[in-house]
């Protein structure tokens, strides 16, 4: 073959099939500075929902809200747009099982056709019939034909695992989108907890300043009557001055960590947010690790959503293998001809009758479908593994974390209590003469470090709760600490070994 019309060839082909047909993805990169249509309709699209949103915000929102706890999740489980995009998933996949099932009803259809035929009068045989007196030999007629037909699926083995599969998919969804509220639960307590914490760390930036300014007050009275030396004067005003600089740093970690609990709660992030909570408390959890893993194995919710993904596998598998089956329907039919109109009916006939179709061989594609559901299959199988070693680490990681932040709050509070005695000391020692300006500033920066270590603890302690909460699959109803009493009172570990035996 010519060579140059081989490359021809194959440039149309490639051009036909889309290879250079494909539009270019115009953007600022391959295009300088203009936008493709797309773009530019994607930018309005989020220019009008921004707009709409605003305006919204305007007339719903206020600019200074009180939140507690409770209201806090309440208002991010309304309001998460990851939770929202999993309820309509499940709103889906409920309609999908309606899909499915839908090919077992019976099904109902009407069909009409209508012909009109002209026959020219040059046409060979109406030439003949002109020659034999019949006139000019053109002729037209119409006929129509229109049918109501009922058709009952009796067997289809496919349709049927297609529905089984589609009622695991809507648990899986359906668990999914707990797993979403669940952590817009957790989101909405951390960023609770964190925003609480922030400002009380802001509380102990503030006191550090009070300390050094006090401590600067009292070195510059002394170095005014000669007692101590100008470098006392200028090493505590270096440390008041780096206090008052951790004081911003501080308020502005706070007011981020508000806008991100506006995010969080669905609210402008430039609401002002006030606490009733002031301060994180220690409240005892007690659950042992035991429990929580078998309660996670009962009610997390990311097991169940693992599991159905292997029921609807196993579907799929026998619905590939319903290939090697035959499928049976019954219908029935009325029938109206009319063969000088279109909508007459002068003939009427009915029909009964029934349809079985068996693919005997079809190229080996029901074999090759049915290779790739089991290898589907097998790897549902190791997910629903992962998600299982997935929780009893997370379950672990949390009810660890737990009981570490425990026994942190309680040294970090005795480290505040002989800070504060060590820094009295301290200052009242440099003050009658017999302490340095060194001992001073040293046990104020301890303190400071005592006072922040005991609030990150406690919050590391409330965090971890929620943590555990989260992993185990709590009900949602449940206030952040009261899952102890749930998963202790469950009776899950009895539960959870009853059913291990019964599977053996």
């Amino acid at each position: 073959m010519n060579k140059k019309a081989l490359t021809l060839a194959i440039i149309l082909s490639m051009a036909t099939t889309g290879a250079f047909a494909a539009d270019v993805v115009s953007t600022s990169i391959n295009n300088s500075d203009k936008l493709s249509k797309h773009q530019k309709e994607a930018i309005m699209l989020t220019q009008k929902q921004l707009a709409e949103k605003a305006a919204q915000d305007a007339q719903t929102f206020d600019r200074t809200i009180t939140l507690n706890e409770g209201a806090t999740i309440n208002l991010a489980l309304a309001n998460n747009r990851t939770a929202k995009q999993s309820m309509w998933d499940y709103e889906a996949a409920k309609a999908n099982v309606s899909v499915a099932a839908s090919a077992k009803n019976p099904s109902l259809t009407y069909g009409w056709s209508g012909t009109r035929t002209h026959v020219d009068s040059g046409s060979s045989s109406n030439a003949a019939i002109a020659a034999a007196g019949g006139g000019t030999g053109s002729s037209t007629s119409k006929s129509g034909t229109h049918a109501l037909t009922l058709s009952v699926p009796v067997f289809s083995p496919a349709d049927d695992a297609n529905i089984r599969g589609m009622r695991y998919s809507r648990e899986g969804t359906g668990a999914a989108y707990e797993e979403a509220l669940q952590q817009a639960k957790y989101d909405a307590v951390n960023g609770y907890y964190t925003l609480i914490m922030n400002r009380n760390l802001v509380d102990v930036a503030n006191q550090s300043v009070k300390d050094y300014q006090g401590h600067v007050d009292n070195v510059r009275a002394q170095y005014n009557v000669g007692l101590v030396a100008n470098s006392d004067v200028l090493a505590a005003n270096t440390n008041l001055a780096e206090s008052q600089t951790t004081l911003v740093q501080r308020q502005n970690t706070a007011d981020l960590s508000e806008a991100n609990l506006n995010n969080i709660i669905g609210y402008p992030v430039q609401t002002s947010i006030n606490t009733v909570e002031q301060s994180l408390q220690y409240k005892p959890y007690n659950v042992t690790l035991e429990q929580s893993k078998a309660y996670a194995m009962l009610h997390r919710s990311a097991l169940v959503q693992s599991a159905m993904a292997v029921k609807q596998a196993e579907q799929s598998v026998k619905q590939a293998k319903a290939g090697y089956l035959p499928t049976v329907s019954a219908n029935v039919n009325r029938r109206h001809a009319d063969n000088d109109g279109y909508f007459g009916s002068d003939n009427k006939s009915w029909a009964v009758g029934a349809t079985a179709t068996w693919a005997l061989w079809n190229g080996g594609q029901t074999q090759n479908q049915i290779k790739v559901a089991e290898a589907n299959l097998a790897k549902a199988k190791e997910a629903n593994l992962a998600a299982v070693d997935s929780v009893n680490l997370a379950v672990q990681q949390a009810y660890l974390n737990l009981r570490s932040a425990e026994q942190t709050i309680a040294s970090t509070q005795t480290a505040v209590e002989q800070g504060q005695e060590n820094f009295r000391i301290a200052t009242l020692r440099y003050r009658a003469g017999v302490g340095t300006n060194l001992d001073v500033l040293d046990a104020e920066t301890t303190l400071t470090t005592a006072r922040n270590n005991y609030v990150q603890a406690l919050y590391n302690y409330n965090v971890s709760i929620a943590a555990l909460e989260q992993a185990t699959g709590v009900p949602l109803e449940t206030p952040v600490g009261g899952g102890a009493a749930v998963i202790a009172n469950s009776g899950a570990e009895a539960e959870l070994a009853a059913l291990t035996n019964g599977s053996n």
